[in-house]
């Protein structure tokens, strides 16, 4: 399952987000993980599900930091989806999880999109 609302990597952020597109919704970081496939779909149960994808369309990006800033740090929230059961899912407790990532991140060079929603904690790698 992948919702554009939801999952499409290339979904802008929020209006300044300089790359992807928002023809579906703008998706913050808070918005990828809010999410239940199981009772996103009516009609669609937990059992038909086979699991989620996190669907990158690269025709509006030109290269690896684009990629990284455009999917990062989304995915990890995707990740969390698919494999933890939606009871055990909480924003307030993600974002701080997430926020420990920014020394992992810088560390590896990666160029993440910093979303005002995250508490960012640096120097912790």
């Amino acid at each position: 399952m992948s919702p554009a609302t939801k999952a499409y990597l290339d979904m802008q952020y929020d209006s300044t987000t300089h790359l992807g597109l928002h023809w579906a919704a703008y998706v913050e970081v808070d918005s990828a993980y809010m999410w239940d496939p199981a009772t996103f779909v009516e009609g669609v149960s937990r059992k038909d599900i086979l699991g989620i994808e996190s669907p990158l369309w690269s025709e509006t990006l030109t290269n690896m930091d684009e990629i990284e800033y455009i999917s990062f740090p989304r995915l990890p929230g995707h990740a969390e989806i698919a494999w933890a059961p939606s009871g055990d899912r909480n924003w307030e407790e993600y974002k701080v999880r997430l926020g420990n990532h920014q020394a992992w991140f810088e560390a590896m060079g990666m160029d993440f999109y910093p979303s005002r929603l995250v508490p960012w904690v640096s120097g912790k790698a």
